[in-house]
């Protein structure tokens, strides 16, 4: 049988399991229609807050790149969320539903400068009017927001999770979805009360609150509006290690479906995600990147690595590396390695050596113009291997 994307998240059918985030990429009923044009599975719109009396615009620039060399590893961003009124958001929403019908179409929904519950609650009923397939609660946003009181300070308190949760799920049937921070101590806590408030699942991470750099001229920060700056909220590859502990971290607290989000940038990245427990992937900076058009690849890729495993369905790996995830104090101290290197590889550029000398035991050196180890006082640490531009070190199991 042929392996198959199409997966249920939360009892939302879905063609496969690739989601736009809550982000630029999904501002506007209308450019998400563009993605649904070109394959993306659903969309987590953009935030939509109670309008009548907050009203912000958005500054001049938001949105910077972090980059190595030319090489783009993520954004900080101190976008805030939608300025489009709820009407207007409301009707797009009904528009874009009955235009795809097929498509997962969840709302994102954020409190204001102050929480109101009636607000929350207003929201729902309206866009579960409107025709949305869900609802997901930004209670994660690292920056702007999070200066009022909401967003990420709302997120890292369990029983204002717990409550703004149980306001949301007390005016729907429809599936809830809180979007939880990484900026916790004790994650798993904050997970198990939206889980006690009657959340379906959870979505896991938003950005993470960062300064990403100082011009030295100036001395103004990266991305200054107007000569001043704010923390921003990072995003991309530069999170992706974070977002695949919290996902994991979710799963196994919880035992809810997981939506991921965090530095998918690739059909790998989301395999990874998946495997640590997500049933979607959500993408935001990669589509900032590089536009619609990654679902073909996404889509192939991951499809292509389900038949070359043998998995007919996502379900089949879907969460297979939480059975080896433990405390890092139940670790093997008897499992004892060393570095071997391979002289057909070895250029005998001595990173390893200045590497092992600084920051091991000093078991690295070069002899007759190879690099050499010394096994007897190889601490077995592996930074050597991940270190050499030649790939010539690999760890080996001592006897």
């Amino acid at each position: 049988m042929a392996a198959s994307l199409k997966t249920n998240f939360v009892g939302v059918s879905m063609e496969n399991p690739y989601m736009l985030a809550s982000a630029p990429p999904s501002a506007t009923p209308e450019i998400v229609a563009r993605a649904f044009e070109q394959g993306w599975g659903g969309a987590m719109m953009k935030t939509i807050q109670y309008t009548p009396r907050f009203t912000k615009k958005n500054v001049n620039p938001r949105i910077n790149a972090v980059k190595d060399g030319n090489k783009i590893l993520g954004f900080t961003n101190f976008e805030i969320g939608s300025p489009k009124s709820v009407e207007s958001w409301a009707k797009g929403i009904e528009w874009l539903k009955q235009r795809f019908p097929e498509r997962a179409v969840f709302v994102s929904l954020m409190h204001t400068d102050v929480l109101v519950e009636e607000e929350w609650k207003e929201l729902t009923r309206i866009f579960d009017q409107a025709g949305c397939d869900g609802f997901e609660l930004n209670l994660s946003c690292s920056h702007g927001q999070a200066e009022s009181g909401c967003g990420a300070v709302l997120g890292a308190d369990p029983e204002k999770i717990k409550m703004v949760t149980g306001w949301v799920v007390s005016q729907t049937k429809k599936p809830v979805v809180p979007k939880l921070t990484a900026l916790t101590v004790d994650l798993p806590t904050r997970g198990r009360a939206a889980k006690e408030a009657g959340a379906a699942a959870i979505s896991a991470i938003n950005t993470m609150s960062s300064l990403p750099g100082i011009d030295l001229d100036t001395f103004r920060p990266i991305n200054a509006v107007d000569g001043m700056s704010a923390f921003q909220g990072a995003s991309g590859k530069l999170i992706k290690p974070i977002a695949l502990r919290c996902v994991a971290q979710l799963a196994q607290a919880t035992g809810l479906p997981i939506s991921a989000t965090g530095g998918c940038y690739t059909w790998k990245d989301a395999a990874e995600f998946i495997a640590a427990g997500a049933q979607t992937v959500q993408v935001c900076s990669a589509v900032m990147e590089n536009g619609y058009r990654i679902i073909d690849s996404l889509n192939q890729g991951l499809l292509n690595y389900m038949e070359n495993k043998g998995f007919e369905t996502i379900e089949d790996f879907r969460g297979k590396t939480l059975q080896y995830i433990t405390q890092q104090i139940q670790l093997n101290r008897d499992y004892r390695l060393y570095a071997q290197i391979d002289p057909e590889k070895c250029v005998a550029c001595g990173k390893c050596v200045h590497s092992c000398a600084d920051d091991g035991f000093g078991a690295m050196s070069i002899q007759n113009g190879k690099c050499v180890n010394d096994h007897e006082i190889c601490d077995g640490c592996g930074l050597c291997s991940q270190i050499c531009p030649a790939g010539a070190i690999t760890m080996v199991r001592r006897a």
